[in-house]
């Protein structure tokens, strides 16, 4: 629980620096609505292939934010990826 507040709180911190430096601000957060956050993954995807599209260097807050949504819908969905992959590394490190 405590690991989902702290994701979400990154969440906010990186959806706030993108929105300072792209020209067109998202929709609202809701960092508790997994529907929105889709939306919002979303968004920032097709943002990224529209400039890539034209040639236009994309923010590197972009990469930041999807990180932070995926991180966020993951531990929604109760799947924690950094416990995931730290029990891999552990089970591989034993296994050597």
């Amino acid at each position: 629980m405590e690991r989902l507040k702290d994701s979400q709180a990154a969440l906010t911190l990186n959806y706030n620096a993108y929105n300072d430096v792209v020209t067109k601000p998202l929709l609202p957060l809701n960092v508790d609505d997994a529907e929105v956050l889709k939306k919002l993954l979303n968004s920032v995807m097709n943002r990224e292939s529209v400039s890539h599209m034209q040639n236009v260097k994309t923010p590197k807050e972009s990469t930041e934010l999807r990180s932070s949504i995926a991180d966020v819908l993951l531990l929604l969905d109760d799947c924690d990826i950094k416990e995931i992959k730290a029990n891999m590394k552990k089970s591989t490190s034993t296994a050597a």
